[in-house]
Parts: structure tokens; C-alpha cells; sequence
């Protein structure tokens, strides 16, 4: 069926008093496509008479936006969302590690900042590919098709967003100006203040300029978005970088994460030695005899998880009583990877100043002393 045949028969229906829905559901039912059918429905409309705007930036007819070009316009907050917790969480780690809580010299340090930089690396290596794959795509459509015009939902969703970054701008200024006259401001906290400042000003800046070129048309160059992109990459790539310098390359956090399960073993072994000596009244001649009481049987599955092997033990003052009192002393070792000043900015409060966790690089040794007051009968050899 030709086009103007199409015209006319729907300029017949339309003087017969038949609805636009039931038009265009007999067009759609015989294989027209649902933009086909209401573009000769409105063509039918002109033919009839009915005046048309003048034409301008929005062009004849405006054409509504696909539910694909909604869901891939969500998708795109979604990303935004990503890399901007992202981002702001790399760069307050790299803050925290270069400018460190001075209490947090005593050996008290946050929980997961290795953690929490890697995750926000992957995040921002992966969302914002995809971040900018989908802008391109929404952009393309718009530059396409002039008279297409975008759905309620997505405008509302731009315009929330904002909203929110005008709000987190105004409050980060505000706590700024308070803490800086409160005297208390600090390089930790102003370099914080003006990571947020900037995430959300840039926000509001790159859908200010959106908000003029697809929903006003505005003469808005492809040169903006595209500075707004590349300097986004640029702050991508320098938190990477200082990412790495903060926490390591890949390997290192490997080989950090083995010392940590090295000093957390030699930790949990030597209270095992202790467990077995108050409950037998003398020191195990090696690991493998935890294996021995039920109790204590984890205890001699602990080995070195890089290479498996067990853990060197040995006895140095064999447990003796004198007055009630059972006294001893023992030696664990272990070759850690790296010494333990590199580790500061990710260990956790659990160290809380036990010697197992301050080690150098190569084999470290240390002595446990064992005490505690007789209080058992001494165990029979058949026992053990």
C-alpha cells in the first residue's frame, strides 16, 4: 500500500468517526509499525487541513523517544551513580593514605581501605566505558532526528539529578565556611570538602548543557561534552595511578594479603600452644600435636598459604612448675613477603599491638612466654 493510499484511507476513517486508537491498532494489526502508523495518522491530519507549526528546531512532526533510548537513558544514571561513589570513595582513601588521622597512628586503622580503593577502581574501569558508550548513543539520536523529543520520565530523572547536585553543593560549601571559621579546618578535611565540590559541580555543569541541547535544541558544541569527558578521564587516570601508589600493584596486594594471613596464623597458633599447655601442663613438641586433643584441632591446619607448609615451631624453655606457678617459652617463625610498615594504611583493628603482626621481609622469629598458676592434675602420657 503506498503511503497516500495509506493517507486517504485514514482520512476516510477519521470522517467516519472512528477513534485514533482503533486506527492505528487495524494499521498496527496488518504489519505498520506504531511510529509508521502514527506518522501517516498525523500526515492524514495535515492532508485534512489541520494546520501544522511553523517549522524549527523541532522539525514537522516530533517523534516520542523509544522505550529502548528510556531504559539506555536510566542506564546512564545508573553508571553515574557508580562512578561517582566510585570516584569520590578512591579519592577520600587516597586522602586518608596521604594525609593520614593522627590517631589513627596508634595503631588503630580503617577497616577495608584496600578493599574499598580495588573495588573503586574496578568500578571506574568498568562503568565508565559504558558510562560514556551510552551518552554517545543518547546524544546520536538527538542529532539525528530533530523531532525527536525525549519521555517525561527520563526529563524528570535528569532534573532530580539536578537537583541533588545543587543541594550537595550548597551543603559541602556551607560545611566548608562553618569548619574553616570554626577554626578547625584541616588539608585532610579541605581536600575532601573540594572532592565533592567538584564531582557535584561538574554533575550539575555536564546536564546543565544536556538540559540545553536536548530538551531546548540549544546550539550547545560537541567541543563541551567532550572537554567534560576528557577531563573526567584525566581525574579517572590520576586516582588509578594514585590508587596503585597507595595500595600497591596486584602482586603486592597478593603478597600483603598472605603476610596478613601469615600474622593472623602465628597469632591463632600461639594461643593454641597456650590452650595446650594449661589444659596438659606442658608445651607440645610441634604443631602437629594439636591435632592430638579435639579442641584444638583447627589449630594444626594452619599453615603457610602460599606454600602449604607447616609453620617452624620450637620449644625454648621447656614448661616447669615452681610454687604453683607453670612458666615456659616457645618460638613460632614465618617468611613473610613484605615487611609491615607497608601494610599500615590497610590493616585492621585487630592487630591492636600484637607483635605477630610487625614483621620484616624474609623469615621473622618470635618468643611467646607461657604462665599461669597450677591448677590441674597433671594429664597421663596414655592421653596423648
Amino acid at each position: 500500500m503506498e503511503p497516500q493510499t495509506l493517507s486517504a484511507y485514514i482520512t476516510k476513517q477519521i470522517e467516519q468517526r472512528v477513534s485514533k486508537k482503533d486506527i492505528l491498532e487495524q494499521l498496527v494489526s496488518v504489519g505498520w509499525s506504531e511510529d509508521e502508523a502514527s506518522t501517516a495518522y498525523a500526515q492524514a491530519l495535515v492532508d485534512g487541513g489541520v494546520p501544522v507549526p511553523q517549522k524549527g528546531t523541532r522539525g514537522l512532526f516530533a517523534k516520542k523517544s523509544t522505550t529502548v533510548e528510556v531504559v539506555l537513558n536510566l542506564f546512564s544514571f545508573i553508571l553515574l551513580g557508580i562512578i561517582t561513589t566510585a570516584l569520590g570513595t578512591l579519592y577520600f582513601k587516597i586522602i586518608e593514605h596521604f594525609f593520614p588521622d593522627p590517631l589513627a597512628a596508634s595503631g588503630y586503622y580503617y577497616s577495608g581501605a584496600s578493599n574499598a580503593i580495588h573495588y573503586a577502581m574496578a568500578g571506574l574501569i568498568i562503568g565508565f566505558p559504558l558510562f560514556v558508550i551510552a551518552l554517545r548513543l543518547w546524544f546520536k539520536k538527538f542529532r539525528e532526528e530533530e523531532n525527536k523529543v525525549e519521555s517525561n520520565l527520563t526529563k524528570w530523572v535528569t532534573y532530580l539529578v539536578l537537583l541533588i547536585a545543587a543541594v550537595v553543593i550548597v551543603g559541602d560549601l556551607i560545611t566548608i565556611l562553618y569548619t574553616f571559621l570554626q577554626g578547625e579546618i584541616s588539608i585532610r578535611f579541605f581536600l575532601k570538602g573540594i572532592t565533592v565540590l567538584v564531582l557535584a559541580g561538574s554533575i550539575f555543569g555536564f546536564y546543565f548543557l544536556e538540559r540545553k541541547k536536548i530538551q531546548y535544541r540549544g546550539d550547545i558544541a560537541r567541543t563541551s561534552f567532550q572537554t567534560f569527558g576528557w577531563g573526567l578521564l584525566g581525574v579517572i587516570v590520576v586516582g588509578i595511578i594514585l590508587g596503585f601508589v597507595a595500595t600497591g600493584s596486584p602482586t603486592s596486594e597478593r603478597n600483603r594479603t598472605f603476610d596478613s594471613r601469615r600474622s593472623s596464623d602465628l597469632d591463632e597458633l600461639a594461643m593454641c600452644v597456650n590452650s595446650f599447655a594449661n589444659q596438659f601442663e606442658r608445651l607440645p613438641s610441634n604443631l602437629s600435636e594439636l591435632d592430638k586433643n579435639s579442641s584444638l584441632s583447627y589449630c594444626a591446619n594452619r599453615r603457610d598459604p602460599e606454600t602449604g607448609a607447616q609453620y617452624e615451631y620450637r620449644v625454648v624453655v621447656p614448661l616447669e612448675t615452681k610454687e604453683g606457678l607453670s612458666t615456659g617459652a616457645f618460638e613460632l617463625c614465618a617468611t613473610f613477603s613484605l615487611p609491615s610498615e607497608t601494610q599500615q594504611t590497610t590493616r585492621y583493628m585487630d592487630t591492636m599491638g600484637s607483635k605477630w603482626y610487625t614483621h620484616d621481609i624474609g623469615k621473622n622469629c618470635y618468643q611467646e612466654e607461657v604462665s599461669f598458676r597450677n591448677t590441674l592434675v597433671p594429664a597421663s602420657p596414655e592421653k596423648f
